[in-house]
């Protein structure tokens, strides 16, 4: 059996806590085997349209900003890693899901590490789970990570 190396880990974000919450079982995981990080953000290459509307700006100026914008919160988001693993931020276009695992596919990555909203039920019906389409199509392996319920 092949020995288990890990050199190149993908951490999908959406920006949300949930997806954040990932990011310790990567960090871990990266120092242990002194593998790297790509951070990765997918953006629709069409954001519904009440977006565009609510910024009050022309089609082309509102997505050239919700671009930058998700460029800078990917940035911050490298963050809130430390400085003992390296960190490279990817920003992509496309169907979410389609363009993580494609690009796992051509950077060699070894791990995926997502973080998974929970979603059960008609909701999980209607929006179908990322988590769940990366793992049926990656050819690597991926660890989901469930999330924690807030303790009140």
């Amino acid at each position: 059996m092949k020995k288990f190396r890990v050199k190149k880990i993908l951490v999908p974000t959406d920006f949300s806590d949930i997806s954040v919450q990932a990011f310790p079982y990567a960090e871990n995981l990266a120092i242990d085997y002194g593998a790297e990080i790509h951070l990765v953000h997918v953006l629709e290459k069409n954001p519904p349209a009440m977006i565009i509307r609510s910024i009050d700006l022309t089609t082309e100026k509102a997505l050239e900003k919700i671009e930058s914008d998700a460029q800078e919160a990917l940035l911050e988001l490298k963050n809130k890693f430390s400085n003992n693993v390296y960190v490279k931020c990817v920003f992509l276009k496309g169907n979410d899901f389609e363009e993580i695992v494609n690009y796992s596919n051509e950077n060699d990555i070894d791990l995926i590490v997502i973080a998974t909203h929970g979603r059960t039920g008609l909701l999980h019906t209607l929006l179908g789970s990322v988590a769940e389409k990366v793992i049926r199509f990656a050819r690597c392996p991926v660890l989901v990570i469930t999330p924690k319920k807030d303790e009140n």
